[in-house]
């Protein structure tokens, strides 16, 4: 029995999901939704898996083997840099950002370019959306929104504080 190459197509298409930048501009497609992605402890930042995981652990016990995700990201390499973790150890970045606004969308561990060897690409939360032109409900502008004063200002920074 022969399948139709448009249904095929289709089918292809269906299962694929698309993700553009706050700024409307094309970024991502996934084999798999970015809510269902996990998340990494660390900053809350949706886990792409780049290679296979070994089918044993560091000790030789078999494990079960988590698959890469089949991806593609449209973006541009920016400059590496160094976060402190909460264990005041630090963490060598390479970001991306989005090639129209220039927004950082993600990083890897591993030197430009993007998916060349490293294990992980990181998307941060609230930089993408499935939507062109609608925020995710978890954009980092709803984090500010929620700060703002009983005046409804956004709270005020001392610049001259002693």
């Amino acid at each position: 029995m022969q399948t139709n190459p448009r249904k095929r197509l289709h089918d292809t298409a269906d299962a694929l999901n698309v993700y553009y930048c706050l700024c409307g501009e094309f970024v991502l497609v996934s084999d798999r939704p970015l809510c269902s992605l996990p998340l990494r402890p660390l900053d809350n930042a949706r886990v792409l898996r780049c290679l296979d995981s070994p089918p044993h652990s560091i000790t030789g016990a078999a494990q079960k083997v988590r698959k890469a995700r089949v991806f593609k990201v449209s973006a541009t390499q920016a400059t590496p840099k160094y976060i402190t973790r909460p264990d005041k150890s630090l963490e060598k970045q390479y970001p991306f950002n989005c090639s129209r606004c220039n927004l950082e969308l993600g990083y890897e561990h591993t030197p430009p370019p993007l998916k060349s060897g490293g294990k992980f690409t990181f998307v941060l939360p609230g930089a993408l959306t499935d939507r062109q032109g609608v925020p995710p409900p978890d954009a980092f502008l709803q984090d500010f929104l929620t700060q703002n004063d009983d005046d409804g200002h956004p709270p005020s920074v001392d610049q001259h504080s002693s």
